[in-house]
């Protein structure tokens, strides 16, 4: 029988936890240089255009998947440095 501590759980979940974060990060970052601007500005923009441009809406899925699950991961990494997981 294999046994695993709980700490070397907790170590794997922090260590996929923080590949993720750094994934979505890239994706923000990438966006934001190719844009020159934030989300949020980018949001406007694309609401207010007058034309409908593929890759700008591409882009904007991408883009706000990135940021709402950069979110997630970063509430995960805190409970996991915090101990709060259950090992069912």
């Amino acid at each position: 029988m294999v046994q695993i501590s709980k700490q070397a759980v907790q170590q794997w979940m922090l260590l996929e936890y923080m590949a993720k974060k750094h994934r979505f990060q890239d994706t923000i970052n990438r966006l934001e240089r190719k844009y020159g601007m934030s989300y949020a500005d980018f949001e406007k923009r694309i609401a207010t255009s007058e034309k409908e441009i593929f890759e700008e809406w591409d882009d904007s899925i991408d883009w706000i998947a990135a940021v709402e699950m950069l979110d997630d991961v970063k509430k995960g990494i805190e409970e996991i440095q915090q101990g709060k997981i259950e090992i069912v």
